[in-house]
């Protein structure tokens, strides 16, 4: 008899899906079993890793799929800490990553959870179906996260029909008449500004963007969630660039998921709002009310090339070259400063001296998860990392890196993977429960954490350095540890802590910030 559990081993594989991450529950023993049953039959299923928390199962799913660009499948039980799953599953639903959770059906199912889709299979022959039909609306843009609910005794009851996979739709292609309209404002404006957050999902629109940029002569705004612009191309204005939106009378949002600028302020009421986005209308975020003049809902991969086209069509080419030499010089001052901040003794660059340390250390292929409260503008303007290299968290809560760090070396076990993190997020991020998972996944990654931890007074009432409880956290978890406190001391620490996680142990830095 095939059953429900052995069809959805069955599907998971079909779909796509390399890993599934499972934390268990008793709700579960008949898929666990199914999937035990495969490996023992050499039939082909995806590789469970074992996740002793489910924030972390959801963290890693994350990260894997930002690193593989993959669908994927999540097991959790719900009875109670439901909770635990919110702040992960919001955060995914948030980047649009296409995860797929299967959780205990009963009372403790989040059917309030964050989320685009849940299905409720009544019987196990229905089960299939659902799982498909899932899948299908998780990879469909905008993508996100659907919910499946499992039942005890219907994964151990006889399978329905073999189902087939459901391709997605494919993504729009945008209107070229909303894209013309788009270029003319663009062409009309004398100080038009670029802001992208996930063009670099695809490592393709990169080029695309920074073609779009030189043609149009125009700062880019980086929230670097990917690569979106090489960091130190001229027209890279980073996040430091209030005063260019301040003065901008026509703004070009590339996939940007905010009403607003976080620490760039208001948008200026009087400039034309420009919009391209698989879902321009955030239906899901009701505070988004910018008055856009012109949205096309497209991929920004198949728009840009398009849209650029158009532009070159009606530039001036002096009027263009004057623009962009003025913004490059404009915007060569404050690489300049950048580039003195990371060699700089001032206490409050010492972030900054941190990361340019580390940023030279790194092999040139390994991937980075940043997530520091403190250091996202400081790895903006100091983390020189190819595109598909780099990733940052927009999500409300700490914590995603570390557990998204085990996900990403999965999806990528030939490369370093290093999360950077401050302590707050280093300790929400659960790192017993992650590094567990990632020694015994074979998956160990290194943690760099950026430590502002202050000094307390010692009995004879002069300052003394804290024992560092990053290090003590790492060696209780089974990690190898290390604290340095000099921006010089960086690079032969992590020389060393790679190796560690070359031989099989996760790795933590806890990196001794000056106190400002």
């Amino acid at each position: 008899m095939r059953t429900a559990a052995a069809e959805l081993v069955m599907i998971l594989y079909d779909e796509g899906v390399s890993h599934v991450f499972v934390s268990p529950g008793t709700h579960a023993t008949a898929l666990r079993d199914s999937l035990a049953d495969a490996e023992a039959a050499g039939v082909p299923h995806p590789q469970p890793i074992l996740c002793a928390h489910e924030q972390v199962a959801i963290l890693a799913a994350h990260g894997h799929h930002i690193a593989s660009g993959g669908p994927q499948a999540v097991i959790v039980s719900v009875d109670g800490p439901e909770l635990n799953l919110g702040g992960a599953i919001h955060g995914a639903q948030r980047h649009r990553i296409p995860i797929t959770v299967f959780s205990s059906a009963g009372r403790g199912t989040p059917y309030t959870t964050v989320g685009k889709w849940m299905a409720d299979p009544r019987v196990a022959a229905h089960l299939g179906t659902a799982a498909r039909r899932a899948f299908q609306i998780s990879r469909a843009e905008p993508t996100g996260v659907t919910h499946v609910p499992l039942g005890a005794g219907a994964l151990r009851q006889p399978a329905g029909e073999l189902s087939r996979r459901l391709p997605p739709p494919r993504p729009p292609a945008p209107d070229i008449g909303a894209l013309e309209e788009m270029a003319e404002l663009l062409a009309a404006a004398e100080s038009p500004v670029i802001v992208g957050a996930r063009v670099g999902r695809h490592v393709g629109a990169v080029h695309l963007l920074a073609k779009l940029a030189e043609t149009l002569g125009a700062p880019v705004i980086d929230f670097r969630c990917h690569v979106n612009l090489p960091p130190r191309h001229p027209l890279n204005a980073a996040t430091e660039a209030r005063d260019l939106v301040a003065a901008a009378d026509a703004i070009l949002l590339l996939d940007v998921a905010l009403p607003c600028l976080p620490v760039l302020g208001p948008l200026p009421p009087e400039a034309w709002l420009l919009q391209i986005d698989v879902d321009c209308l955030s239906i899901d975020a009701p505070v988004w009310t910018s008055p856009v003049e012109v949205a096309v809902t497209a991929d920004t991969e198949r728009a840009l090339p398009l849209l650029q086209t158009l532009l070159a069509n009606r530039l001036s080419g002096r009027k263009v070259g004057d623009r962009r030499a003025r913004v490059e010089a404009q915007l060569q001052a404050r690489h300049e400063a950048w580039r003195a901040r990371a060699t700089s003794d001032d206490a409050g660059d010492g972030a900054d001296a941190v990361l340019a340390e580390l940023d030279r250390a790194l092999p040139a292929d390994a991937l980075v998860l940043e997530e520091a409260a403190h250091g996202g503008g400081v790895a903006l303007r100091q983390m020189e990392r190819p595109p598909g290299h780099f990733f940052r968290s927009m999500s409300s809560g700490p914590g995603w890196s570390v557990g998204a760090a085990l996900g990403a070396r999965l999806a990528r076990p030939a490369q370093p993977v290093v999360a950077v993190c401050d302590q707050l997020a280093f300790a929400s991020g659960l790192p017993t429960a992650a590094f567990w998972s990632a020694q015994r996944a074979g998956a160990p990654f290194l943690t760099v954490v950026l430590d502002r931890t202050q000094a307390v007074a010692d009995p004879g009432g002069e300052a003394a350095e804290p024992a560092s409880e990053v290090a003590a956290a790492a060696r209780a978890s089974g990690a190898e540890a290390s604290v340095v406190s000099r921006p010089s001391d960086v690079a032969a620490a992590v020389e060393r802590l790679l190796a560690t996680t070359r031989d099989g142990l996760c790795a933590v830095l806890d990196v001794r910030l000056p106190r400002a």
